[in-house]
């Protein structure tokens, strides 16, 4: 990288070139304003120009040799001027086409020049550094792209081959089988989605006074979000999505869910709720069941282009009930949800595939056909059921949520706000076998003030000195003898006191942290949700008995 000086009188040029070798930057004179304009490209650390040099330049042709750096690039330039000669907004305008400029005044000190270089240094490094990390997020994007078209080809290979081989079996065994399937593509998503989300936070730090690059890096952002919204959907599916399972009371937030339903209908369809007085109170997962409820309101609003009613029916019931055919394994107390559309309804083909991930009969980009799946996946997972029934004057599908226990009508204690205080000096074991992601989460970890080391597996993280270490972070999904759930049973049991934060796009079988005492978080996490899990995990474990 060079400076290129443009100062036409004197011995300005060599004054400037000398005092840059001094702080050994390479410089380039100019001797014309062509020279100088086609001099001003993404090769170069900065310009210094004369007020004398940037009068004989033209502002229109700066301007156009300026657009021409990448999008990354803003060159600082150093503008040397008498203090009531070269104004900004003057009526040649040149320094409005310079863009990022510092204006240094005659009589010149050394000091504030040499300060003004190093300032434009930094400047130029900082941007080289974005450049940098702008093309390992392409390359990580390649990738994620590269990954997902095989993982689709190979899913659609096995779907075709499971159903030529299970054409005797029974819808839910079918189903069952592809849910082993999405789960571990979602776990292998998640990874990449995991470096891609902690690439883009960095980047908007150091972007966060250049608006034009934080537009992309928020583009990045966005469709990070949107994937791990998939995976998401795909574990549920799966049934290998951690559940917060309450007790729920519908007649106190259905109300709220409500709101939230008619917001994602048009005006031309209306939202009726169908509820008993007092119906039961379910065990579930909320922010499961909203989503649920979401996604078949709007499949019912696709399914009515020119308007209709959509009605959400409530009912207490007890199986078996001959009513509810579809049912016959399930018996207990139920609260079952119906949504029902007006619509044509679907073919006896399209409603026997309709809980199959990535089945949809929407146009190319209406849909993912992962709304279905998380349903049923929720359903199933719940301890519940889901099925649908469909004629000619619209579909139904309905969901089973057992019956719970009488749930408190007071409203949850609301939880601290998250916060990084309290974590510097910490002593962090950052256990990951993807060496792109223990990156991530080791500068993650670093950026909170602690000291981090990191092993690859299990295996070697067990062999630490547990007495130098305050916290334990770590995957699930590890090559070896253990896995991250095997470990944090082994730790809980050899020291009750250490805290323990287990994080993962694919869990496997969620019900293998009930009463292990860690905390978990999911794949691709933030900052914010990792300070919120270890804060939680210290607290569990401040008042545990020492062995």
């Amino acid at each position: 990288m060079h400076a290129v000086i443009y100062a036409p009188l004197g011995r300005d040029a060599q004054v400037l070139s000398a005092s840059l070798a001094a702080v050994h930057i390479d410089s380039v004179v100019c001797h014309c304003a062509e020279q100088f304009c086609a001099a001003l490209d993404e090769t170069a650390l900065m310009a210094i120009a004369s007020e004398e040099a940037l009068m004989r330049c033209s502002a229109r042709r700066l301007g156009e040799q300026l657009a021409r750096q990448p999008l990354w690039s803003n060159l600082p330039v150093i503008a040397i001027a008498d203090a009531d000669a070269l104004i900004p907004g003057g009526p040649d305008a040149i320094l409005e086409q310079l863009g990022n400029v510092t204006l240094l005044t005659r009589p010149l000190r050394h000091e504030v020049l040499m300060l003004a270089v190093l300032s434009a240094q930094r400047t130029r490094t900082l941007q080289r550094q974005v450049r940098d990390q702008l093309a390992q997020m392409n390359e990580h994007a390649a990738e994620l792209e590269r990954r997902v078209d095989q993982r689709t080809a190979a899913l659609s290979r096995e779907i075709r081959e499971r159903r030529q081989i299970e054409l005797s079996l029974s819808e839910a065994r079918r189903l069952e089988s592809l849910g082993r399937l999405t789960g571990g593509v979602a776990h292998d998503f998640n990874n990449l989605l995991q470096v891609i989300s902690s690439a883009s936070n960095l980047m908007r730090l150091q972007l966060k006074d250049n608006p034009a690059l934080l537009k992309s890096v928020d583009s990045i952002a966005r469709a990070t979000g949107q994937g791990a919204q998939l995976t998401q959907q795909l574990l549920t599916f799966a049934r290998r999505q951690p559940m917060q399972i309450a007790d729920v009371r519908l007649d106190q937030c259905l109300p709220d869910i409500a709101q939230l339903l008619r917001h994602s209908l048009s005006k031309q369809i209306a939202l009726t709720i169908d509820m008993p007085d007092t119906p039961w109170p379910v065990s579930t997962d909320l922010a499961q069941l909203e989503m649920a409820l979401l996604n078949l309101v709007v499949n019912a609003r696709d399914a009515m282009p020119d308007g209709g009613t959509v009605t959400l029916a409530i009912r207490n019931v007890t199986l078996p009930s001959s009513q509810l055919r579809e049912l016959q394994g399930l018996s207990g107390d139920f609260v079952q949800l119906a949504v029902r559309d007006q619509g044509t309804g679907m073919p006896q083909a399209v409603a026997q595939q309709a809980f199959e991930p990535f089945f949809t009969t929407k146009p190319l980009g209406k849909g993912t056909g992962l709304g279905l799946s998380q349903v049923y996946g929720y359903a199933q997972q719940s301890k519940g059921a889901a099925f649908l029934r469909t004629s000619a004057d619209g579909t139904t599908v309905f969901i089973l949520l057992p019956r719970g226990a009488a749930a408190s009508l007071a409203a949850p204690a609301a939880l601290p706000a998250a916060s990084s205080d309290g974590f510097a000096g910490m002593r962090v074991l950052c256990v990951e076998d993807d060496h792109h992601v223990a990156e991530v989460a080791v500068d993650m970890w670093a950026s909170l003030g602690c000291i981090v080391c990191c092993a690859f597996d299990a295996d070697q993280a067990m062999a630490s000195d547990f007495a130098r270490i305050d916290m334990v972070f770590s995957d699930v999904k590890m090559p070896g003898t253990l896995d991250g759930v095997e470990m944090a049973s082994r730790l809980r049991k050899g020291h009750p006191a250490l805290p323990i934060v287990l994080a993962s796009g694919f869990l496997g079988d969620p019900g293998r942290l009930d009463g292990l005492g860690v905390e978990f978080v999911r794949k691709p996490y933030s900052t914010d949700t990792v300070i919120a899990a270890a804060g939680t995990a210290i607290a569990r474990t401040r008042n545990a008995p020492a062995r």
